[in-house]
């Protein structure tokens, strides 16, 4: 009986191992295997309808199919998923399904800034190359600010109603022409009648671009009479006729559409504002579909001058204030996840100091008004 007994448990096991390796064929049998699955700032992930907060591991069987979904933060857009390996039903669904492979695996969720965001426009900071020579090479944010938008289209977008608008001068040397079609110090055209003095007045912004953007041998500028004389037109400079609008809307709504709507037709534009103090949060955040760094300032008070140690930058309401580049935006955008910097609508401008990064983002207040450049 003992060795009928024990022929019987050894015909038991034997079984046993046959059954058991045909069980979970389906999901590829063997060892198990971890998944890490963590994302990038801007949002959280569920596996298997579950949230799971920051970096979390999973073990698996090789062939397991497990459910994902990314939701972006306010102010944030879902951009893929990728992974070290295994497979994904679709890497640029926010919901989808994941495949485990035979070897262990990390899978990561990708968002970005929600925002829009014209690229590669140029960040030419004061002062002008001063070789025409220019009287009084400061206060040139206005020519600056615009000389920027000339050579995105120029050179650029390669538009082509604009090829050599800029005659193939770098950008401060573009500013310094600009700044004599708009009478920036007040030591320019005598077209132009509205300065009082340093800076370039809002007024003569917009006519100062459209001349300077027609001006080519054939529509030379009239200068009547000098001084100060026109400069010589630069080798190889064509002219054509730019739509430049200015816009002075006191709406917050009006005029954060105006904006929004040019950007969104990939149309950067000048803003001028009433004055410029931005405060550095000590914020930055680098955007994973473009690549841009986005640097996060709020607005400071006015000062009385641009005298030390206040910045330096002259101003007069409603007059001159101070001219950058606008290239993109964040709506309802909350930089520091419910920290102290509220949640409100951002604009991303290229200043010309160079103390101030590249893309400065700083809330949508303070405007005077827009200049809009349509080639």
């Amino acid at each position: 009986m003992k060795h009928k007994l024990i022929s019987v448990s050894l015909i038991a096991i034997l079984l046993f191992m046959v059954v058991g390796n045909s069980i979970g064929c389906s999901g590829g049998g063997g060892e198990s295997h971890a998944l890490t699955v963590n994302s990038t700032a801007g949002g959280a992930v569920a596996v298997n309808n579950v949230t799971i907060p920051g970096t979390s591991m999973f073990t698996y069987d090789p062939g397991t199919v497990v459910s994902l979904n990314a939701t972006p933060d306010a102010g944030y857009r879902f951009v893929n998923w990728t992974a070290t390996a295994g497979t994904f039903g679709s890497a640029t669904a926010a919901t989808t399904t994941y495949t485990m492979p035979s070897q262990n695996a990390t899978v990561t969720a990708h968002f970005a800034f929600n925002m829009t965001f014209i690229a590669n426009v140029p960040d030419t900071n004061q002062p002008p190359t001063n070789t025409l020579p220019t009287p009084n090479p400061t206060n040139f944010c206005a020519p600056i600010a615009m000389a920027n938008i000339l050579e995105y289209w120029d050179d650029v977008a390669n538009h082509a109603n604009a090829q050599n608008v800029t005659a193939g001068l770098i950008p401060e040397t573009v500013a310094e022409y600009l700044g004599w079609f708009m009478d920036t110090n007040n030591a320019g055209s005598p077209d132009r009648i509205h300065n009082p003095g340093s800076g370039t007045h809002k007024d003569d912004i917009m006519p100062g671009t459209a001349e300077f953007v027609r001006w080519d041998a054939t529509h030379n500028y009239p200068v009547n009479p000098p001084p100060p004389p026109c400069p010589a037109l630069p080798a190889g400079k064509l002219g054509y006729n730019w739509a430049v609008i200015q816009t002075c809307d006191t709406s917050y709504n009006n005029t954060l559409n105006f904006y929004r709507n040019q950007i969104d037709l990939s149309q950067p534009l000048v803003v001028c504002f009433d004055f410029w103090n931005p405060i550095s949060k000590a914020l930055n955040y680098t955007d994973p579909e473009t690549g841009e760094t986005i640097d996060i300032f709020v607005w400071g008070d006015s000062m009385p001058s641009s005298l030390p140690p206040n910045p330096s930058e002259y101003w007069t309401y409603g007059d001159i204030g101070h001219a950058v580049t606008g290239v993109g935006y964040i709506l309802q955008w909350d930089p520091d996840g419910a920290g102290p910097i509220p949640s409100d609508n951002w604009v991303i401008v290229h200043d010309n100091w160079a103390t101030t990064p590249e893309n400065v983002a700083i809330p949508w207040a303070n405007w005077m008004c827009l200049f809009e450049v349509h080639p």
